[in-house]
């Protein structure tokens, strides 16, 4: 998400800040899951981090095995853990991922990782965590960019289309999500709308994620928002974070599952619309890197979009430039974290290079 920041190295330095003693992680998930899975015998093993993605919550991938009801089972889990030292968002609701996880995995609307438990106790590791399964396949991620390196590179236009059709049909599973099963998304800032508010929120976390230093281009993008918010604005569950570089896929090519719900809110069906075309340009044509044959086009994405959910899409430029300018609060966020304060650069950041050729500024 803030891969303005440069890539490779960018990554590296957010591992160094993520680092883990797997050791006493091992010990603290053998105690945990005995205890709430009511299980004898617990080992884990094959503790690893997962490469190329991921800046804020921990990420630990595990095997587990253990003795319940008489059986021996046996499954590939991820825990997932509270932000710690690098906290990109404003005051996170951690459990709310869960929650998210938890009432799609149990409709079944939404292709999940079966989620198994949350643990509040902070005392083992320090921060809440949870555990939920391990979904196995290939992501697109985003360190290197999948338009230049990795398994959709190396695959045909045809396999391609198979992944991109499947995503792009995923995101319009989402949209389809009734608001009343994920009425615990409501936020508390003030605004006639649930979009409203989450654009609040977003303002609440301006001075908090660059230490007080923000750039006035920044504030004035936040002015526009506001001026410029749709009239129409209704309820709608956003997944926050809609890319396929979230998504994982099997070796046919087809969706396994959808990752990362932290930033999921009822602001409206068009945030993740908006939020999937600026990181089609943010992954590809804005880095210089041409479009793989067989990922959808704009024009493709849109009609696939407003045929399966049974609306238009409509002017979408408000909702791109709103996922602009998340993009560079948490960009300067981490810059913060792993830099240190100073002063921030927003010509050298991407995601406001897109928003400004997006407005026309």
């Amino acid at each position: 998400m803030t891969e303005s920041a440069g890539d490779a190295a960018f990554y590296a330095r957010a591992a160094k800040h993520r680092d883990i003693d797997l050791g006493a992680l091992a010990r603290v998930l053998v105690a945990t899951l005995g205890r709430r899975l009511r299980a004898t015998d617990v080992e884990v093993a094959d503790l690893r981090l997962p490469k190329g993605a991921g800046t804020s919550s921990g990420t630990i991938l595990f095997s587990a095995s253990w003795s319940a009801g008489g059986t021996r089972q046996a499954r590939d889990l991820v825990a997932r853990t509270h932000p710690e030292k690098i906290q990109l968002y404003h005051e996170p609701d951690f459990h709310r991922q869960y929650a998210v996880l938890e009432a799609l995995h149990r409709s079944g609307r939404v292709r999940v990782p079966e989620p198994l438990f949350y643990e509040e106790d902070a005392s083992a590791l320090g921060v809440p965590f949870f555990v939920m399964e391990q979904l196995h396949g290939r992501v697109p991620v985003t360190s290197p960019p999948y338009n230049s390196e990795g398994f959709l590179r190396d695959a045909t236009p045809a396999q391609r289309r198979v992944a991109w059709q499947s995503a792009a049909e995923e995101l319009c599973r989402i949209a389809a999500v009734p608001v009343s099963e994920m009425e615990f998304l409501r936020r508390r800032e003030p605004g006639t709308s649930e979009l409203e508010r989450h654009l609040e929120y977003w303002r609440g976390a301006v001075d908090w994620s660059t230490g007080g230093n923000t750039p006035d281009e920044v504030w004035t993008l936040y002015e526009w928002l506001v001026k410029h918010l749709p009239a129409e604005r209704p309820e709608g569950l956003a997944w926050g974070d809609a890319r396929i570089g979230n998504m994982m896929f099997g070796d046919d090519f087809r969706l396994v599952g959808v990752m990362d719900w932290e930033a999921a809110s009822l602001g409206g069906i068009r945030q993740d619309l908006g939020w999937w075309l600026f990181f089609d340009d943010f992954n590809g044509p804005a880095r210089g890197l041409q479009t793989l044959d067989g990922l959808g086009t704009r024009d493709e994405t849109l009609a696939l979009w407003e045929q399966r959910v049974g609306e238009p899409a409509g002017d979408l430029t408000w909702f791109e430039a709103f996922t602009g300018f998340q993009i560079v609060i948490l960009s300067l966020r981490m810059q913060l974290v792993l830099a240190g304060p100073g002063a921030f650069d927003l010509e050298s950041n991407l995601g406001f290079r897109i928003v400004r050729e997006r407005l026309g500024w």
